[in-house]
């Protein structure tokens, strides 16, 4: 009896520990905007990314629908107590979020932000586009269409620094001749944009440009200035390339939009989570972890009307 309830034990020990050496690696996302066209098309590259390294990997998709930074970072906090094996963020408020990514690091759950960066907490990776230069060449394009002089108008809203760092592109790429007379705050949503666009045309009538600096103000802008009579009077720059602004461009109601490429940054997030788990012989900057970048640029182009058709099957989740 006695030799048999140690073998009972030993078949216990070794079907545990190969449960545990054989358990997936599970892996998460966590947006700001559930739901977000923008971030599916991110999850998607996650997605494909964690089936080309393991098959095995497990995959999930957290975070908020509606904007809410304390939502987000609990949603971190929550990823830490599952013990995931990595999480990749993109930070809607970054001060809200350093000390749950901190935690994360703490932890050694490698973590790396994509799209909206932390940059003053322990995250390993930045993935995504260089939101200055995106701006940049918004601010760029807008200038060629209107001649290099007019005055224009902006779209925000407050919070996510890469929005800052767009506008900031953006200003300093205008043509000396182009004014900015106003920037509404549009809280991040569709209808909100529209009813603080059609404000700020009644009382400036003379602009005759507007850049929507995220993805959500150019149907807003679209629609204030079709509801005023303005079309053909105002040119719209858009922001990433969702199926409302896909549309408003193929009916030439928006000019162009400018395309990031989230697929990109949610596959090469998944590389670099994956890899700081599973180091190599290249030296580390941040031991215990493998080698990562700490930056990756997905780059970025403006997207016209006879660039749209690859863009109009999005992924939803």
């Amino acid at each position: 009896m006695k030799k048999f309830i140690i073998l009972m034990f030993l078949m216990i020990f070794l079907l545990t520990f190969v449960a545990t050496s054989f358990a997936a690696e599970r892996y998460a996302m966590v947006v700001f905007l559930k739901g977000s066209e923008f971030f599916n098309w991110a999850y998607k590259g996650m997605i494909d990314a964690a089936k080309m390294l393991d098959p095995s990997i497990e995959v999930e998709l957290q975070g908020p629908s509606t904007w809410d930074a304390t939502l987000e970072a609990r949603a971190i906090e929550q990823l830490i107590a599952k013990g995931v094996n990595g999480v990749i963020v993109t930070a809607g408020e970054a001060s809200a979020l350093v000390p749950a990514i901190n935690r994360a690091i703490d932890a050694k759950i490698p973590v790396i932000t994509f799209d909206s960066d932390a940059p003053a907490s322990k995250r390993l990776s930045f993935v995504g586009t260089n939101n200055y230069n995106a701006g940049y060449a918004a601010g760029k394009a807008i200038s060629e269409w209107l001649g290099e002089k007019g005055k224009v108008g902006i779209s925000t809203f407050p919070g996510p620094a890469h929005l800052v760092e767009r506008i900031e592109g953006f200003k300093a790429a205008l043509a000396e001749g182009i004014e900015i007379v106003a920037t509404v705050n549009d809280e991040g949503d569709v209808a909100m944009a529209e009813t603080q666009i059609t404000a700020m045309l009644q009382a400036n009538p003379d602009i005759n440009g507007i850049f929507a600096a995220h993805g959500n103000p150019g149907p807003g802008a679209c629609a204030a200035v079709r509801n005023l009579g303005m079309q053909g009077k105002v040119e719209i720059m858009g922001f990433d390339f969702g199926m409302p602004n896909i549309e408003l461009i193929e009916k030439g109601e928006m000019r162009g939009t400018v395309g990031q490429d989230p697929y990109l940054m949610g596959f090469m997030s998944m590389i670099l989570a994956y890899n700081a788990n599973h180091p190599t012989e290249i030296t580390s900057q941040r031991p215990p972890f493998g080698h990562v970048p700490p930056l990756v640029d997905t780059g970025v182009s403006i997207i016209y009307k006879e660039d749209i058709g690859k863009y109009t099957s999005p992924p939803k989740f």
